[in-house]
């Protein structure tokens, strides 16, 4: 597989938040995450924080788990406050893919690239750039919402043929299970 296909790979694919297991996490040496906002933990330019997400972010404080939210959003009130409600840092003005950064993330949370794990929902910015510098990459798919900026839902057409691509050359890694058990090895969106 070329370093192009390999830098659009996520390491694991999702359906759920809650399909990231605290357990499977530190079995795999993972003690920090860094996280996208829109379309991961929110729905794109919303508030709503659901009680899995809420949950979630419990289980990764009891696991001893950092998190840190790294996003482009250019909204930082929005994000700041989003932070304080999820009660988790974050670092802003992140310009995915570029790695700067997922490094101050890491320096926020004191952890090492071996440690980090990287949770987003696009692979043109979350796992292009967690994939850049050797980290865990968990994809979300879908993404929480459909509305997005006009020019996220035209990269979501090129993202859907770059999966197909993957999925048919068998590098495509298949759907970790979702909190009702069932496997899903096709992409929803």
């Amino acid at each position: 597989m070329s370093k192009l296909w390999k830098l659009l790979t996520p390491t694991q694919v999702v359906m759920s938040i809650n399909d990231i297991r605290p357990e499977t996490l530190k079995a795999q040496g993972i003690t920090a995450i860094i996280t996208d906002l829109d379309n991961t933990l929110v729905p794109w330019r919303r508030y709503d924080i659901t009680d899995a997400v809420t949950q979630w972010l419990e289980e990764l404080e009891v696991a001893g788990i950092k998190i840190c939210i790294a996003s482009n959003t250019m909204h930082t009130s929005r994000l700041r406050k989003l932070s304080e409600q999820l009660k988790i840092p974050f670092v802003d003005r992140v310009r995915k893919p570029n790695v700067g950064g997922f490094i101050r993330a890491m320096q926020l949370m004191k952890s090492d690239l071996p440690q980090t794990a990287v949770v987003g929902d696009q692979i043109f910015t979350d796992v292009l750039c967690g994939n850049k510098l050797g980290l865990c990459t968990i994809l979300l798919r879908p993404p929480l919402a459909k509305e997005e900026f006009l020019s996220t839902m035209i990269l979501r057409n090129v993202e859907r043929w770059i999966i197909e691509f993957l999925q048919r050359r068998g590098v495509w890694p298949e759907y970790m299970p979702s909190s009702a058990g069932a496997a899903r090895t096709s992409d929803p969106g």
